[in-house]
């Protein structure tokens, strides 16, 4: 993987007490017009999205944005045409940034929910070297092409030598920076890459990495190697003598306190804290097999999230909650904030109290232009029951109101570009895809059928159950 690294610049300083905000400020050439949204994530294990930042360029290509900071350095994001741009950002700090020349997305690029454009690490015009984004910068110049041939000769053959002297290069490089999060980050990458090449098993990485030591929720580097040591713990420890009553602990009692008894007999994980985030992590990942029942994960989850001692672990259980019952029948859908044909912004919470039709398409697909006729039926039928909302796939938001100056489609039609996830968020792998989503806001059928596979059969059923039509 190839980054475009750049150097970072501090104007200002940090007060003691609640986190001074961040300011970014600069030039975005090609943007001119449009937003772009950082995002940052909430947790690292259900790794929801939250928005950082929306930055609106002006006609000059120009920006200027305030956002609110976190107590420790966050990592914030945004998938911007063929650009993943990416930057740490501290409390109290000022950056002056140049964006890379907007580039848009091919075709196939836009469609595809998990493309992620090529990592872009965000310029900025003035710098210092000890500032975060310099050091981490330097650090991975370092550390990525260890996972070149060096890490093919350690997993080849046990090179103590060479082992020894990547541990003491980079001591020479990075110590005594006086930054202490920086020297979490470098020592669980250091650690990673000695599990990647098999110089150091689970096991001891957890015993030297995680037992006793602090829990780091806010540094990648850490929550990376976390999620990779304990990746779906309960199977492991399922198979061993200490571990067997995981099964009945969870499918049969749904009790988090049966589940705690039994994690705490594997001596490896330590405190509570370290505890109860190997659990978090274990329900997370027992959502995406078929060992354990998910209505009874959904039961621990609810009891971890109101009996833990810690904020971030609550936090973190309703985050997960939230992840996978996303898109389960008699669940929220994922919230969306997009500009309509107006240029509104609109949410899909706007829409409390009415039936909702939520569908994708794009003007690409010839049957997602077949489906707008039928769709337009519907709407004409019984369009003052219900609400059609289209989530419209293009790159330029000019695309959506080209389309619909040439087409007199008179229902909702929102504009995908502001907020790109929205494809993974609801697991959009062909196009067109469609929802119905209740008045109380939860989802009727996930996904529905399209207005071709006679969904109006089901739409004048509910109707008619609601007293809306005879």
């Amino acid at each position: 993987m190839v980054f475009v690294l750049v150097m970072m610049c501090v104007v200002g300083g940090t007060s003691m007490g609640q986190p001074d905000s961040v300011r970014i400020f600069g030039h975005a050439p090609g943007y001119a017009g449009h937003d772009i949204v950082f995002h940052y994530h909430i947790d690292h294990i259900a790794f929801t999205e939250e928005v950082f930042v929306r930055i609106s360029v002006d006609s000059t290509e120009s920006f200027y944005a305030k956002a609110a900071a976190k107590d420790y350095p966050l990592y914030v994001f945004s998938n911007s045409g063929a650009h993943y741009l990416y930057m740490y950002v501290e409390s109290g700090n000022h950056y002056q940034v140049v964006l890379p020349e907007k580039s848009p997305r091919t075709r196939w690029e836009t469609l595809n929910p998990y493309f992620e454009g090529n990592p872009t690490h965000i310029a900025v015009l003035n710098h210092d070297d000890d500032e975060l984004n310099n050091l981490v910068r330097a650090f991975d110049w370092y550390y990525e092409p260890l996972f070149g041939e060096p890490l093919l000769a350690l997993t080849a053959q046990s090179d103590q030598q060479l082992l020894d002297s990547i541990s003491l290069e980079n001591e020479r490089l990075f110590s005594g920076t006086g930054n202490e999060w920086f020297d979490d980050y470098r020592r669980y990458r250091m650690a990673f890459f000695r599990m990647m090449a098999r110089v150091e098993a689970s096991r001891s990485i957890s015993d030297n990495y995680f037992r006793d030591a602090p829990v780091l929720y806010g540094n990648i580097a850490y929550m990376e190697l976390f999620n990779q040591v304990y990746n779906n713990y309960f199977l492991f420890l399922a198979r061993t003598a200490r571990g067997k009553s995981i099964y009945d602990d969870i499918n049969k009692f749904a009790s988090y306190s049966r589940l705690l008894n039994t994690l705490q007999n594997d001596d490896v994980l330590g405190g509570d804290r370290l505890l109860e985030m190997v659990i978090l992590k274990g329900l997370h990942d027992s959502f995406y097999g078929s060992d354990f029942s998910r209505s009874a994960l959904l039961r621990i989850l609810d009891s971890l999230a109101v009996i833990t001692d810690y904020p971030e672990h609550a936090q973190i259980a309703r985050n997960i909650r939230g992840k996978t019952t996303r898109l389960m029948t008699g669940f929220r859908p994922p919230e969306i904030s997009m500009k309509n044909r107006e240029g509104i912004f609109v949410s899909l919470s706007d829409y409390h109290g009415e039936y909702v039709y939520l569908n994708f398409c794009t003007a690409a697909s010839y049957s997602c232009l077949s489906e707008y006729e039928l769709l337009q039926r519907l709407d004409e039928r019984y369009g003052e029951h219900f609400r059609i909302v289209t989530i419209f796939i293009a790159e330029e938001f000019e695309a959506m109101t080209g389309f619909l100056g040439k087409n007199e489609y008179n229902w909702d039609f929102l504009f995908y570009g502001d907020q790109p996830s929205v494809l993974k968020d609801y697991d959009i792998r062909i196009f067109p895809t469609c929802y119905f989503i209740g008045r109380d806001g939860n989802l009727l059928m996930s996904p529905a059928p399209l207005p071709s596979e006679d969904f109006e059969r089901f739409l004048v059923r509910t109707l008619r159950s609601d007293g809306l039509i005879r």
